[in-house]
């Protein structure tokens, strides 16, 4: 796994969930109404499955304590000849940023080896007016990636992470879009200039998805009336819609990949 294809499988994944919410309108709905995607797991499923491989196991609604035990499980490996360390992981690990609680991470995607930390972990946000939920949800990306980190299991492993979010713009367009999830995006680009300050170890891009783009124009049909006039009746606004996403990870590619 590298960065372009975790770019590449989110974005086709958010693509699939909205056409999923559209076909969940039916037929007389969905000729006067845009679709966008609700429920939130609906993009957590379809990601899910764009994320799949033979050689791959993929969580939903993975337990985060679990994953902090599969972080002292790969330090204590790291450290197999050196028992008189782990009680210094153990405690590392009771820090209270690491307790989590009933906390999920929403897909987990590991390899079938369980010898190496995992491959890509991945947070699914709505919309880009839910700012407050996707800066939470970067910075609990940042804290398992600081987990790993403190107990020495990351060295030498490319691991990703992905916050991924859609800009819905009802009667926008290509050329709106951009202005409409620029708001998200700038508070982003803020938080992830501190993030990159105080761990200059981790690599960090943020942005909309280009092959995701989809705009539709006002659709609507021509009645005509017994008297002979006619008239054009609109049904469905136009809409402007884009998959996005911060990410995350310790190698170079993250910086570089186009989004």
């Amino acid at each position: 796994m590298d960065a372009n294809e975790v770019v590449q499988a989110v974005g086709r994944g958010v693509v699939a969930a909205l056409r999923t919410s559209e076909l969940l309108l039916g037929v007389e709905e969905f000729a006067s109404r845009n679709a966008d995607i609700h429920p939130e797991y609906i993009t957590t499923v379809k990601v899910a499955e764009k994320l799949t491989g033979p050689d791959r196991v993929v969580s939903l609604e993975a337990l985060m304590k679990d994953i902090r035990r599969d972080a002292e499980f790969l330090a204590r490996l790291k450290d197999l000849k050196a028992s008189a360390n782990w009680p210094a992981i153990a405690a590392t690990l009771k820090r209270p940023a690491y307790c989590f609680g009933k906390k999920r991470l929403d897909i987990l995607v590991r390899e079938s080896s369980t010898e190496r930390p995992p491959l890509l972990m991945v947070e699914a946000k709505l919309g880009v007016k839910n700012a407050a939920g996707i800066l939470a949800d970067v910075d609990r990306l940042v804290t398992l990636f600081e987990m790993y980190q403190a107990v020495g299991a990351l060295q030498g492993h490319a691991v990703y992470g992905a916050v991924v979010f859609h800009a819905m713009q009802e009667t926008g367009t290509a050329a709106t879009l951009p202005t409409y999830a620029g708001a998200l995006l700038s508070s982003v680009q803020s938080h992830l200039a501190n993030l990159s300050q105080q761990n200059s170890w981790l690599q960090f891009n943020a942005g909309l998805l280009s092959a995701t783009l989809i705009q539709q124009p006002v659709q609507g049909y021509r009645e005509d009336h017994d008297d002979g006039t006619s008239e054009n009746v609109f049904e469905k606004d136009q809409f402007a819609f884009q998959a996005g996403m911060i990410l995350i990870g310790t190698t170079a590619d993250v910086a570089t990949v186009q989004f």
